[in-house]
């Protein structure tokens, strides 16, 4: 496995930062004092004092919620202050618009990928600095000239291609190059490992060590606390919007982290209760689809079926079938025992089955609509009288999921795309909790979202087993799946090419015989 990201926690404190480490701390490149910002009655960040070092890799931290995407947005201009001063250089500066930030050499690569899918990758690089000849567009040459940029970074990505052919994490490494070559001085990375193979990430870890040999300082944000161990030189912890703390990574650990993020312990993230299995709920004979074949699968009440394999190795094509949402071309599904022709998503949604989806803005969320009307979208038929939605009914069921699922939100009236990923995660669980559905298919349900709340959602998968549900689960984390599935069927090339009872082996045994199914070695 030579092509993954370095494991050795003390990478990061090399002997180049104990030469120039006195110089970087007494010239911060970036001075925030007292920064504060307000949404009206929401105080989302809280007086911060936080200062970063020229050409170190900087990790924060912290629960959704706590006020890092609202500190991002601050540091890049999409957000004007409500109070305090920031520094850059040694000088104040107001940082009111993007294009203040971005002159200054203040780049962002985002967790949901900004740039234009319809253009190619070399276009997406140059976009504002296209290459022209007495003004006719010169997209060979920018094309031959991004690819020796991809090479040179060590992104085999095809740069004549459009940006919508390849995969989201393909997507983050184009972003991720085209900061690069924008005179950045000041990289902030949000969760960018979140759709990236093994060999992806390997790629961009190199390209972040690269950059901070150059003296560029690296923010970088994620649940991943593994992480923060590999890469960052400190790490700061944000909760409730206010610094809890800032300390060299090699003087904490990641309980420590944890129990300052939540502000409470957690014994074991990956939370699991021990359910007998009932009656089968749903089973696939030799299904086969648009991007898999031949899969055959049992899931039973109280049982989690976790399915993992590589990006692109046929799991997501598999339960988009099992939904509907794309039809079989030859098998049989097979639910309660009897044969059943899913050819709609609304066939799946009828009979029980719900799809919580990996990319939830864009297929579980209808971001423009408040919360409330998220949530109860497959239930209005229950909410209505004759032709009148009852309003009281309405409310109910919406503060019912509210409470119950543990979303975060000024009020149901909120608009979804206000909440941050995390709680927007559980308004897709809990709109299915409302229609009451026996099936969850899960993918990658966790993406984004941080320790406290997946602690939370392996709970409420508990709560679903024992109230009579199965569960299927697709995650590319491995010790993820792992943990939480009590049969794990391995996927590559759109086959399941094997099958474990966990349990049975050792766990390190077991995690390095799945990751070679997995990449066919």
């Amino acid at each position: 496995m030579t092509d993954g990201p370095p494991t050795n926690p003390g990478t990061s404190q090399s002997d180049g930062e104990s030469t120039n480490g006195a110089a970087n701390r007494a010239a911060p490149i970036l001075v925030l004092k007292g920064l504060d910002k307000r949404f009206g009655a929401t105080h989302a960040l809280k007086g911060v004092d936080l200062s970063f070092e020229r050409g170190e890799i900087h990790a924060i931290v912290g629960e959704n919620g706590a006020g890092k995407s609202t500190l991002i947005k601050l540091l890049t201009g999409v957000y004007p202050r409500t109070a305090g001063e920031v520094e850059w250089e040694g000088r104040p500066v107001a940082l009111a618009t993007p294009h203040e930030a971005i002159g200054l050499g203040i780049n962002a690569v985002h967790q949901e990928v900004v740039l234009c899918r319809h253009l190619t990758v070399a276009a997406n690089l140059f976009l504002g600095d296209e290459r022209e000849r007495f003004g006719l567009l010169q997209h060979g040459a920018m094309v031959r000239e991004a690819q020796g940029i991809l090479d040179e970074l060590g992104f085999r990505l095809p740069a004549g291609a459009l940006l919508s052919t390849l995969t989201i994490g393909q997507q983050q490494l184009v972003a991720a190059a085209r900061a690069t070559i924008r005179g950045t001085k000041f990289l902030i990375f949000d969760e960018p490992t979140a759709y990236l193979t093994r060999r992806e990430v390997g790629q961009l870890f190199a390209l972040i060590r690269r950059l901070k040999e150059k003296r560029v300082t690296i923010i970088y944000i994620s649940h991943r606390l593994e992480e923060v161990f590999q890469l960052a030189d400190r790490v700061s912890i944000l909760r409730d919007g206010q610094l809890v703390s800032t300390q060299r990574v090699a003087e904490t650990n990641e309980q420590a982290l944890i129990a300052g993020m939540i502000n409470r312990s957690i014994g074991q993230v990956h939370y699991k209760e021990k359910i007998s299995f009932g009656e089968e709920i749903l089973r696939t004979e030799h299904l086969s689809g648009n991007g898999f074949n031949d899969v055959s699968i049992r899931v039973r009440t109280g049982e989690v079926i976790g399915l993992y394999g590589l990006i692109g190795a046929g799991r997501s094509e598999f339960v988009q079938s099992l939904f509907g949402r794309f039809p079989k071309t030859s098998g049989q599904i097979f639910w309660k025992g009897k044969p059943v022709d899913i050819r709609r998503e609304k066939d799946a949604i009828s009979r029980g089955i719900a799809l919580v989806p990996e990319s939830r803005r864009d297929q579980g969320l209808c971001l423009n609509l408040q919360v409330a009307l998220n949530i109860n979208l497959p239930i209005y038929k229950r909410l209505t009288k004759g032709l009148v939605i009852s309003p009281f009914a309405e409310s109910e069921a919406a503060d019912r999921q509210i409470r119950d699922v543990q979303i975060k939100t000024a009020s149901r009236a909120a608009l979804a795309s206000s909440l941050s990923g995390g709680n927007q995660q559980k308004i897709v669980v809990g709109k299915w909790l409302n229609h009451g559905a026996q099936l969850f298919i899960f993918d990658e349900p966790t993406t984004g979202v941080d320790v406290g709340t997946k602690a939370e959602m392996y709970k409420l998968f508990a709560r679903l087993l024992k109230a009579g549900a199965g569960i299927i689960l697709i995650s590319s984390y491995l010790p993820e799946v792992y943990d939480l599935s009590d049969t794990l069927h391995v996927f590559r090339r759109g086959r399941l090419v094997a099958s474990h009872e966990v349990g049975q082996v050792s766990e390190k045994v077991l995690h390095e015989k799945i990751l070679t199914e997995a990449i066919g070695v």
